[in-house]
């Protein structure tokens, strides 16, 4: 069946799936037609906002459908951390800085490979490191803070960290 995806502003394009795809299959899709990349893209349809591990068969889309792409800004994203990485919060400089520093690696990338798989490799090494924070325990924090705080290792006992 033909899809029809159109951004907000910009050209529409078409894309050819099976009512078995997933949302994030469309999203590629789209990323090698439109050159948006996948993790800057959100997909609605109907005005209910798509989920990538959902397949379009869950939302009803049929051929002929048209979907609507709400492209975010490149620094900014949600992640599953909860914030917006680029937006306002308490620690507003952090997520700045951050963003800064996933757009550089975007950058990079793009030196490297085409736009779709510049896209598949930066939202896989976001998704790493996201899983990697969330697999954090408090001992581990406390370890990386004993060693950023006393980098010497001076007057602290280190026993616990072996």
């Amino acid at each position: 069946m033909i899809l029809t995806v159109k951004p907000l502003q910009g050209k529409e394009c078409s894309v050819q799936v099976t009512e078995d795809e997933k949302v994030s299959t469309v999203k590629e899709l789209v990323s090698e037609c439109l050159n948006i990349p996948t993790n800057q893209q959100r997909l609605l349809y109907k005005g209910k906002a798509l989920a990538d591990e959902h397949r379009l068969s869950d939302y009803s889309i049929g051929p002929e459908a048209k979907l609507n792409l709400v492209v975010r800004p490149s620094g900014e994203r949600t992640g599953q951390l909860g914030m917006v990485a680029g937006g306002s919060s308490s620690s507003s400089s952090t997520t700045t800085t951050q963003g800064r520093v996933w757009q550089t690696v975007s950058t990079i990338l793009a030196k490297h490979f085409s736009p779709a798989d510049a896209a598949k490799v930066h939202e896989q090494l976001i998704k790493d490191y996201e899983r990697s924070l969330r697999q954090l325990s408090l001992d581990d924090i406390e370890r990386l803070a004993g060693r950023l705080l006393h980098p010497d290792g001076e007057s602290m006992d280190t026993s616990y960290m072996d």
